[in-house]
């Protein structure tokens, strides 16, 4: 298993005083798993737990893999998104000028992924 998922499961617990207990209750991960993971234990992680963590953290798997920014504000943003009228489009582009430019840009990802047909 990767250093970074340690790394960065145990910085965003500390960041939101989570225990591992409660990591696992409101991920509907098992706490061992948990604690294999903060220790380093296990070579053969589930994706589908890192999936789960990831999700309750409101991060992506691949932050947890990778290091990369944290999405959870741009997340928060998406989230509250709902169908619009083309003429409210000027006024969401308004709303995400507020972001950083991280943010910006990791809105326009997602948004790109929700129309690029795979």
């Amino acid at each position: 298993m990767e250093n970074s998922i340690r790394k960065q499961l145990a910085r965003l617990m500390r960041e939101r005083r989570l225990s591992q207990s409660a990591l696992s209750r409101g991920a509907g991960v098992p706490q061992p798993t948990i604690n294999r993971i903060l220790s380093q234990t296990t070579l053969d992680l589930r994706r589908d737990s890192v999936v789960r963590i990831a999700k309750f953290l409101n991060v992506t798997p691949e932050y947890l893999y990778n290091s990369g920014p944290d999405v959870s504000a741009t997340t928060e943003v998406l989230n509250a998104v709902e169908p619009v009228a083309i003429d409210q489009v000027d006024d969401i582009c308004r709303q995400v000028m507020t972001l950083t430019s991280l943010q910006r840009s990791q809105v326009l990802h997602r948004l790109l992924e929700l129309v690029v047909v795979k």
